[in-house]
């Protein structure tokens, strides 16, 4: 049978056009063994060290500092990590809190640009890909979407507002809509088995029509039309595959109810917004629609007041700039501060209760909290307060508090890459970055 050029190429982008988002996501893992997965986590403005900190003690027998006592319930999953300063954050353009930002998982200075810090100081953004968009490209999973970013009340576009990157000056800006989310996620998955069987057939026939007529137009076509259509084989190939691999939603995969419609930039929903949020990224890591996500709470502008914890006078900005000595405004913040960590601990407890094998989702999960400052009221870059917790299916051993003396941060992007499967012993700005942070694995 004969066909034309443009015939094909229709075909061709009617087979890539197909949606996916109707079929069930394949089993993670083969053999009953669940993959890695990488969930990163921001709040903004900094923390107290000294509420934040294990003070004294040794390496694995420490008590609890305030801030992390919510998370009592998982002490043997968390490596409290201090002494890490973003070094490449006190280079290049902008201000701390944009430094801050655009450096935190790219691990790299900001370029030139026009956007203004609040002291005046202007940037652009990142200058290279974050962590998570590189672990993703790296490890290349056949998952439904490569990355998720999620976000609650994050307002603003510009470098202050922004933590993951795909690459030079290209911010990826979080879903803050938890019912955008979910459509984006889970429409369709309610479909019965039968029915999802019957597309995943159709689809199939659509590929093996387009497989078939393939070799036969790429004899009759000229050189730069033959390498045309080798990029659309490729693509082909990378579709095919997935569909030879989507067989039954894992057991553990149960999608959530479609949330409901609300007000989801308005600050008293800003708990009951970041709970739904949550609760669908762990879905979504336990259907295995991806394996690498973030989760940013609110950005380094912060104009959110915290009107559902009472807090009515000061946006979460204002209050970490308060004064040591303003007793009022200090205690206020703590209470911003210990909502996060409660949230934090909400995130691990959902994680925990998937089951998978002989562990949990979050056993197989990394999951890294930072923040762009280390004090909002000194915008320092210095001892920025990181908290992983999880296992990285086995990587990481927890219960352990790691003090280093002023290692660069680039470091420990290297050991997150590494903790997830990603083997290298740089990334981000070379000037800066030593190798994997010694100590934090094995």
């Amino acid at each position: 049978m004969s066909i034309s050029r443009r015939s094909f190429l229709r075909g061709a982008a009617g087979a890539l056009a197909l949606p996916l988002l109707q079929l069930p996501p394949r089993r993670a893992g083969a053999a009953g063994k669940y993959p890695k997965r990488l969930l990163l986590v921001t709040t903004p403005n900094g923390t107290l060290k000294e509420l934040w900190s294990p003070q004294g003690g040794t390496e694995t027998s420490f008590d609890l500092p305030p801030l992390l006592r919510p998370m009592a319930a998982f002490r043997d999953k968390l490596v409290i990590v201090d002494g890490v300063d973003l070094a490449v954050g006190m280079m290049g353009p902008g201000g701390p809190h944009q430094r801050g930002c655009g450096s935190l998982f790219t691990g790299d200075i900001l370029t030139e640009g026009e956007f203004m810090d609040g002291d005046g100081r202007r940037a652009g953004w990142a200058s290279s890909i974050s962590v998570d968009q590189f672990a993703a490209r790296q490890l290349r999973p056949n998952t439904r979407f490569q990355t998720l970013e999620l976000g609650v009340c994050v307002k603003e576009n510009e470098p202050r507002s922004r933590y993951v990157y795909r690459g030079r000056e290209q911010p990826v800006p979080p879903e803050v809509d938890p019912v955008a989310s979910y459509r984006r996620a889970f429409a369709g998955m309610d479909m019965s088995q039968d029915e999802l069987q019957k597309q995943l057939r159709r689809r199939q026939s659509v590929l093996d029509s387009v497989w078939a007529d393939f070799g036969a137009l790429e004899r009759k076509v000229a050189a730069p039309d033959r390498a045309k259509l080798q990029q659309h084989a490729t693509s082909l190939r990378d579709l095919e595959l997935r569909l030879e691999q989507l067989v039954a939603m894992p057991s553990t995969c149960a999608p959530l109810p479609t949330p409901a419609v609300m007000a989801h930039m308005e600050e008293d929903n800003f708990e009951q917004v970041g709970r739904l949020q949550m609760d669908l990224l762990v879905m979504a890591l336990a259907c295995d629609l991806t394996r690498v996500a973030s989760l940013q709470w609110a950005s380094a502008v912060n104009t959110v007041r915290f009107t559902f914890l009472g807090i009515n006078d000061y946006d979460g900005h204002g209050l970490s700039h308060g004064g040591d000595s303003n007793d009022a405004m200090q205690a206020s913040w703590i209470r911003m501060l210990d909502f996060y960590s409660r949230q934090f601990a909400y995130l691990l407890e959902r994680m925990s209760q998937v089951e998978e094998d002989e562990g949990t989702l979050l056993d197989n999960t990394l999951v890294v909290w930072g923040n762009e400052l280390s004090r909002g009221n000194s915008h320092a870059l210095t001892d920025i307060p990181w908290l992983l917790a999880g296992g990285a299916g086995g990587a990481l051993r927890g219960g352990r508090h790691l003090t280093y003396a002023g290692a660069p941060h680039n470091d420990l992007l290297v050991s997150i890459l590494n903790a997830v499967g990603v083997a290298t012993d740089t990334f981000g700005n070379r000037e800066v970055c030593t190798g994997p942070l010694a100590g934090l694995l094995g």
